[in-house]
């Protein structure tokens, strides 16, 4: 009967000249992206749960505060530690590694807007706090990459970035960036910090990229 039933249907639309769309098979937009403007590829979500280190500036200290970053990882089963301070960089998530003996399997880091544009040393700093995470347990590292208003203000540091991503399966870097520049309304009037609807789109995006780590 269920089958007949949709024979007529499909009979009866085609006869009428309806047209029914298939969905595109998108992951739902993040929040405040308008529906029709998909900024991220659909992703695999496969949460692996369990403990979870992430690492950062105020960045990550935002997507704490105000995107509900813990939440949306509990309801995958994390359990997330977070240090995060305003205005940190690199070398200071390299001492705050050190001084501990293990860190959990799975890292976020969300590092590389201080202390400025200059990508001076930046490369050299990236690979030296990898290695600290992987000597003392890391197995996957995903590093959300730095991004302003101003295009080029980092963009020798993502460019790092990606190339060691393209490198190292350890470390990987999804692309936040194109993100970013097709929702400028998510930035504060410093170009740099979000919103609160930006914080949480972050949030998300994290979500979404540690469910597709291996």
């Amino acid at each position: 009967m269920r089958r007949l039933t949709f024979g007529v249907v499909v009979l009866a639309l085609t006869l009428t000249g309806c047209v029914v769309e298939s969905g595109s098979g998108a992951s739902p937009p993040l929040p405040g992206q308008p529906s029709g403007d998909a900024t991220t590829p659909a992703l695999p979500h496969h949460p692996h749960g369990g403990p979870l280190f992430a690492i950062g500036d105020s960045i990550l200290q935002g997507a704490a505060e105000h995107g509900n970053l813990g939440i949306e990882l509990a309801n995958d089963g994390w359990d997330l530690e977070t240090v995060a301070e305003v205005g940190r960089t690199v070398r200071w998530a390299i001492d705050q590694v050190r001084a501990r003996p293990t860190v959990a399997r799975y890292v976020v880091v969300v590092l590389g807007s201080n202390p400025g544009f200059s990508s001076a040393g930046f490369g050299d700093d990236v690979l030296t706090l990898r290695d600290a995470l992987v000597a003392r347990g890391a197995r996957r590292i995903l590093w959300i990459p730095p991004r302003a208003a101003d295009q080029s203000r980092y963009a020798e540091k993502d460019s790092i970035l990606h190339q060691d991503d393209q490198s190292d399966p350890r470390l990987v870097v999804p692309d936040w960036e194109p993100v970013i520049d097709q929702n400028p309304q998510w930035l504060v009037g410093d170009g740099l910090h979000l919103t609160e609807e930006g914080y949480q789109a972050l949030a998300r995006f994290i979500r979404e990229h540690l469910a597709a780590l291996p």
